[in-house]
């Protein structure tokens, strides 16, 4: 039996709200401002530094295509293309370089074998953590960062 959804979490607190609330009891956000939201801003902030005032939420902005994420997760996913994508870049890195020690571990497979069998450990766990990023982007729950920018506020305050 499929239950009905009454509520939905706040992107900032994690709170749980109704469905129909207008904003946030915890904390304040106003629900409708997150049309306004971009990943694109969040990239700026992530690159600048600043991540005091980004959001993550499973709602795609309109600057980010579903499409486009779910052929970069299934396709360049274990090389962490869909986290850069998205703004992820620590994540994104962390992906680009177990997929390089994938390829070292490959070219030297004979005496990895032989001696240091345990060094695929961090190969597992990328691809662990690619099929999990699959099940995500499917499922349409990943996370992506995003901003909102209001000109009342001066882009800062969401």
């Amino acid at each position: 039996m499929k239950q009905n959804k009454i509520f939905k979490r706040c992107p900032r607190c994690d709170n749980k709200c109704l469905l129909n609330a207008t904003k946030c009891e915890e904390c304040g956000l106003i629900f409708s401002r997150l049309e306004f939201a971009t990943n694109t801003a969040a990239k700026n902030m992530i690159k600048k530094g600043d991540r005091s005032y980004i959001l993550y939420t499973s709602d795609l902005p309109k600057d980010l295509s579903y499409t486009k994420l779910l052929i970069y997760t299934l396709i360049l996913g274990l090389f962490g293309a869909h986290y850069y994508y998205t703004g992820k870049y620590i994540k994104g890195i962390l992906m680009s370089a177990m997929m390089a020690y994938a390829i070292v571990c490959l070219i030297f497979n004979a005496y990895l074998v032989e001696y240091l069998s345990f060094l695929y450990l961090p190969i597992g766990i990328g691809v662990l953590a690619w099929i999990v990023s699959c099940v995500y982007v499917i499922c349409k729950k990943f996370k992506v960062p995003v901003f909102i920018e209001t000109t009342e506020t001066g882009g800062f305050k969401v």
